[in-house]
């Protein structure tokens, strides 16, 4: 049987890991090599919030909430696909990924804006640190929360930081080579849809108990 640490922290792994809208801007700032320390702390800094409320409380609520999940994951379904013509454009043109890697320079105060916007506008951030790590968490005790929070957001922490400390480290040799970027848009493009997809699932399945 798992511990509430370890189950935290491979829950956590499991939702952070996907590329979504928030991963593909860390992976953009680490290729142009632009504060990156600043982005994958405020990205963690966001899921500590988010996944606290979740696990201590609000997760019950949003489990209970059947109208509110529908909402946000019809939020998400259109952030997804609108992330996924952005990446699918970029493919074509030089702006987001391969602009950014080309000179584009951010400056820090629109870095941490971008960071945030990325990050809380998307309603499937919500979706999962709130109300899949949440409803995770509602039968633990409170001490088990705590030590299931701890291993959620340990996960949280590894994959920001990897991400971003490991592709700045690869920067050098991907922008030796432009199409690398334009293969990362499309895959961003692909999962984004398949996120979207998902959503869309759950949404008729939600409906259809309804």
């Amino acid at each position: 049987m798992m511990t509430p640490l370890f189950k935290g922290f491979l829950l956590s792994l499991s939702l952070i890991a996907a590329i979504g809208a928030q991963n593909a801007f860390i992976l953009k700032q680490a290729l142009a090599n632009q504060h990156i320390f600043i982005v994958c702390l405020l990205c963690f800094l966001c899921d500590v919030v988010l996944m606290s409320v979740g696990i201590f409380g609000v997760g019950g609520i949003f489990m209970q909430n059947q109208i509110l999940a529908l909402i946000l994951a019809f939020c998400g379904v259109i952030f997804a696909l609108y992330y996924a013509f952005l990446s699918l454009k970029a493919i074509f043109s030089n702006s987001t990924l391969a602009l950014l890697t080309k000179g584009k320079t951010l400056s820090l105060k629109r870095t941490i804006a971008l960071t945030l916007l990325v990050t809380l506008a998307n309603p499937h951030v919500y979706l999962d640190t709130v109300f899949l790590v949440g409803s995770a968490a509602l039968n633990f005790s409170f001490d088990e929360k705590i030590f299931f929070a701890i291993g959620a957001l340990s996960a949280s922490f590894l994959w920001f930081f990897s991400l971003g400390y490991g592709a700045k480290f690869l920067s050098f040799y991907i922008n030796k080579k432009p199409n690398i970027i334009k293969i990362i848009d499309f895959f961003v493009c692909l999962i984004m849809c398949m996120v979207a997809h998902s959503l869309s699932l759950y949404i008729l399945e939600k409906i259809h108990i309804l």
